[in-house]
C-alpha cells in the first residue's frame, strides 16, 4: 500500500520553504509558561505548509532534516526553561516513521506530569534509532530514544455505523479486523465497544535530559 503522506505533487519555490522554517523555530522556541502553568501541558507540531495541511504529506529527506534541527533548537531552549523551575516535568521529541509531518515536541509537568505515559504502545522491534537518516547530527545521536508503535484505533460501532451509512463494505471491515495487531474490549459510559488498533508505522520517542549541556537558545 503506498504511503498516504508519499510526497508527489512537485512543490517550488524552496528557499521560501526554508525560510518557512526558521519562522517556525522562532515563533515557538520561547516556551509560553504562562499557558503551560495553566494547562501543565503543551506541544508544537510541525505546521509548514504544505506539508501540514488536511491532506498531509512529507516533505523531502534534505528538508526533514532541516526541520529536525530546528526541533531540536526548540527542544533546548524549552529545556533550558523547564529547568529553572526546578520541578520534574516530561519533555520529548515524537519523530514519527514514515508519517514524519505529524512529529511534535511534547512537554507536560505538575498535574499532568504522567499525562502520556500510556500514549503510545512499546515496541517490540529491537532496531536502532535511524540516526544517518537525519544526517548524523551529534545532539541528536546524543538523545535516549524509545521506539513506539504509531498506530490507528477503529470502534466496531463506528465502523458498523458507517457500513451502514454506505461509507463502508464488510470487506472493508474485515481488512481492518485481520490487519489489527492489537485487539481490546473497552467500557464507556453507554456500555461496551472493541477498539482495534492497526499499526501505520513508528514512532520515536527522544529525550535529552541531562545528557549534553545546552546553550541558553531562545532565552530572553
Amino acid at each position: 500500500m503506498a504511503n498516504p503522506l508519499s510526497n508527489k505533487k512537485k512543490i517550488r519555490g524552496w528557499k521560501r520553504r526554508i525560510k518557512q522554517i526558521e519562522q517556525w523555530k522562532f515563533r515557538h522556541i520561547n516556551l509560553d509558561l504562562e499557558g503551560l502553568c495553566r494547562n501543565h501541558r503543551d506541544y508544537v507540531k510541525v505546521w509548514i505548509d504544505p506539508f501540514y495541511r488536511l491532506k498531509r504529506r512529507n516533505p523531502p529527506i534534505w528538508y526533514s532534516r532541516l526541520i529536525v534541527e530546528a526541533m531540536l533548537e526548540v527542544y533546548q531552549a524549552w529545556y533550558q526553561r523547564m529547568k529553572q523551575l526546578n520541578e520534574p516535568f516530561y519533555l520529548k521529541i515524537w519523530l514519527y516513521d514514515p508519517n514524519f509531518i505529524q512529529s511534535q515536541i511534547v512537554v507536560a509537568f505538575r498535574e499532568c506530569l504522567n499525562f502520556y505515559d500510556q500514549t503510545f504502545e512499546k515496541s517490540n522491534n529491537k532496531k536502532a534509532f535511524p540516526c544517518v537518516r537525519y544526517g548524523n547530527i551529534t545532539s541528536l545521536q546524543l538523545f535516549k530514544w524509545e521506539l513506539a508503535v504509531d498506530s490507528t484505533q477503529y470502534l466496531l460501532s463506528e465502523l458498523l455505523e458507517d457500513k451502514r451509512l454506505g461509507y463502508m463494505t464488510e470487506k472493508d471491515i474485515e481488512a481492518i479486523q485481520k490487519k489489527a495487531h492489537k485487539v481490546e474490549t473497552v467500557k464507556f459510559s453507554m456500555g461496551e465497544d472493541t477498539v482495534y488498533s492497526v499499526k501505520v508505522g513508528d514512532v520515536w520517542l527522544g529525550e535529552g535530559g541531562d545528557l549534553f549541556k545546552y546553550p541558553s537558545a531562545g532565552l530572553p
